[in-house]
């Protein structure tokens, strides 16, 4: 079902005022070796999905909106730290739709650009409760090992679903789970609700970096933003890889060490299955996320299931 009219405005109102929110960060001017990175990521074209996230779940238990703010611009600045220093690992040379820090400056300014991004969400912490510290912290460094995994993965072709699922656990859903978690914490939901919320996020994230996978295959550069099978030609574990891997390993090999193009990608992934198993994948893990709202009044899930098919339509 398509988001209504009245949650689309709400979203848009967040985003409004989470950007303003971001530019208001007090950033000195000198050195601007150190800053004008940093300023120049904070104006980029984010979605800001995390932070809007962060606020949908702290409104349903009554969480006070400058602790929200705070812990929303946190949630948007780790993220944004993880993607600069990705981006440098990874060689990605573009990020919403403009030069990589590290592309546009060098390693050396990205590298500081990401550590201040790291010490700046902190600093926007503070005030809120230990607890709510400590679970940024472990979620900082599941991130951590996310990342570290999926650099040891690259062309490990011993690599299996489970595994995978793991990474992208770490990688990408926890952040999407603290998201949804952190919101409760700061107002009136017991650690139950924002464990069984972490699960929702976790879980959302699961299937939205399947899906990603998937699309990078099956959708179109414009809307990627990067030339697709990329991931897969540069030696990157992607679920329809390791399936197809699982699958067949003998006739997968033999097709990968070829130099396809994405068409004949898709025409093996179709042909054998591959495609309609891994949109089975998909739907399951969003099964899964829904399954977190339960303990949520069924009145007051509504803007969770709509941000979550909002974020699946890519309507955002």
């Amino acid at each position: 079902m398509p988001a209504t009219e009245s949650f689309q405005k709400h979203i848009q109102f967040l985003r409004n005022d989470i950007e303003k929110a971001i530019h208001q960060i007090p950033l000195d001017k000198s050195p601007t070796y150190f800053y004008d990175p940093i300023k120049y990521v904070l104006n980029g074209k984010g979605k800001r999905l995390r932070p809007i996230l962060v606020h949908l779940t702290g409104q349903i238990f009554s969480s006070d909106p400058e602790g929200l703010m705070k812990a929303a611009i946190a949630v948007e600045l780790l993220h944004n730290f993880s993607l600069v220093h990705d981006d440098i690992m990874d060689e990605d040379d573009v990020r919403h739709g403009q030069p990589s820090v590290h592309k546009k400056w060098d390693n050396a300014s990205a590298i500081l650009a990401g550590d201040g991004l790291f010490v700046l969400s902190h600093l926007i912490l503070t005030g809120l409760s230990p607890y709510v510290h400590q679970r940024f912290n472990e979620v900082t460094l599941a991130i951590c090992e996310g990342q570290g995994m999926d650099k040891e993965f690259e062309d490990d072709v011993s690599i299996t679903m489970g595994n995978y699922l793991v990474m992208i656990g770490k990688k990408t859903g926890s952040l999407l789970g603290l998201s949804a978690e952190v919101g409760s914490l700061i107002g009136d939901g017991s650690k139950e609700a924002a464990h069984h919320l972490f699960e929702f996020g976790l879980n959302l994230g699961l299937a939205f970096q399947i899906q990603d996978d998937y699309l990078e295959i099956y959708s179109s550069e414009s809307s990627m933003g990067k030339s697709l099978g990329s991931d897969i030609r540069s030696g990157k574990q992607t679920a329809l890889t390791i399936l197809a891997r699982e699958k067949n390993p003998d006739q997968w090999s033999k097709f990968n060490q070829k130099k396809n193009s994405n068409s004949a990608y898709q025409t093996y992934f179709e042909s054998n299955g591959i495609k309609k198993e891994t949109e089975n994948v998909i739907l399951h893990y969003i099964d899964k996320a829904q399954d977190g709202l339960n303990e949520i009044p069924e009145e007051k899930r509504e803007n969770l299931n709509q941000f979550a098919t909002m974020i699946f339509n890519r309507t955002y």
